[in-house]
């Protein structure tokens, strides 16, 4: 009488251990994402931010030559700012637009840039999802002499 020893499973992988494999490098894939979005988050807000200065730099001449004060000129404004942002990497195409709901009136002191670039994931692209769009927002207050104008 032969007794075979339990050979037949050699050279082979169980199901277990693939779909746990599977499993741990998607949840690598969530934790590597999720810090590189809220870190892009970050990076959002703050070219968001600097954005808008450079939006709230644009002085509407004519009201100012006029006698009515330092107003933004939010028109300009917005094409500056997306002018600036056409010049950093990573955010070609990437245009300021203002909140919804704003009013384009004439006698602004204060500029809101909202920016919507766009996260390329690094592993959950294996998943199906190669990109996150984020959302960044900034504001400059137009400050003259050490005061807020308005």
């Amino acid at each position: 009488m032969t007794v075979r020893r339990g050979d037949r499973d050699r050279g082979t992988i169980s199901i277990f251990v693939a779909l746990g494999s599977a499993m741990m490098l998607l949840f690598l894939g969530i934790v590597v994402d999720c810090g590189g979005e809220l870190r892009a988050l970050a990076d959002a807000d703050a070219t968001a931010q600097e954005a808008a200065r450079v939006g709230g730099q644009q002085i509407d001449q004519t009201t100012l030559f006029g006698g009515g004060g330092y107003q933004i000129n939010l028109q300009q404004g917005y094409a500056a700012a997306t002018a600036y942002l056409q010049k950093l990497p990573g955010y070609q195409g990437v245009v300021a637009e203002p909140p919804p709901g704003t009013k384009m009136d004439a006698n602004a002191t204060s500029i809101t840039v909202v920016i919507h670039p766009v996260y390329r994931t690094a592993l959950l692209g294996l998943f199906g999802e190669s990109s996150l769009k984020i959302e960044g927002t900034g504001t400059a207050t137009l400050v003259v002499n050490g005061t807020k104008e308005g």
